[in-house]
């Protein structure tokens, strides 16, 4: 049985949209870590603050959940949704820690395409969280997530493999640290592909 949204359901949806933002957000300043070598502090500044609003906001949907009566998907789902993205951010945010340990040292242009497709998988969740009341339209955008997140995961392997490469242990290991960092935020946004199928399964 399908569900029906009323104009007070919808800020449960609205806070999950603003988390997918911060996602983005964060994205665009480790886009700018890795143009440049210079001073990072503002950036993970910047960062930082993400992270703290990502908290915020993520607390916001757990009070909304408790405090409402009539959601347009059940409390869970909505939940999970949330700490997913919550964790994307911290994610990134951690990434941009080990990048800036980095200091001049540059990372392979792997990190750069790893992040253009975190880019395009929050992109398309942003769409899908505007969909959710409209669940006939979500079919197209939860595949294009699934293919979107293979191609990370390749790109991930790629980048162990060239990694592998390298002649100093340290430089692995700091290299391969940034790696896994991108990695488990684009497998975050994988999670939230997999539990959009399961919404749609179930609601359909």
């Amino acid at each position: 049985m399908k569900f029906r949204l009323f104009p007070s359901d919808m800020r449960g949806l609205g806070l999950l949209r603003d988390l997918a933002s911060e996602v983005n957000l964060c994205v665009g300043v480790l886009s700018e870590m890795l143009g440049s070598s210079e001073d990072r502090a503002v950036q993970l500044d910047a960062l930082d603050a993400s992270e703290a609003r990502a908290t915020d906001l993520h607390y916001a949907v757990l009070t909304h959940l408790r405090t409402s009566y009539v959601n347009p998907l059940p409390r869970e789902d909505v939940y999970t949704f949330s700490r997913l993205l919550h964790e994307a951010v911290e994610q990134l945010s951690g990434g941009g820690i080990l990048i800036a340990h980095l200091g001049k040292r540059h990372l392979s242009h792997r990190a750069a395409e790893q992040l253009e497709l975190i880019g395009r998988q929050t992109e398309l969740t942003t769409e899908a969280l505007g969909k959710l009341q409209r669940l006939d339209d979500l079919e197209d955008v939860w595949l294009d997530l699934v293919r979107i997140s293979k191609r990370a995961h390749r790109t991930h392997q790629t980048w162990l493999g060239e990694i592998g490469e390298l002649n100093k242990a340290g430089t692995i290991i700091r290299h391969r640290s940034v790696a896994d960092q991108l990695h488990s935020c684009s497998q975050s946004l994988r999670a939230v592909a997999d539990h959009l199928g399961r919404v749609l399964v179930k609601e359909s």
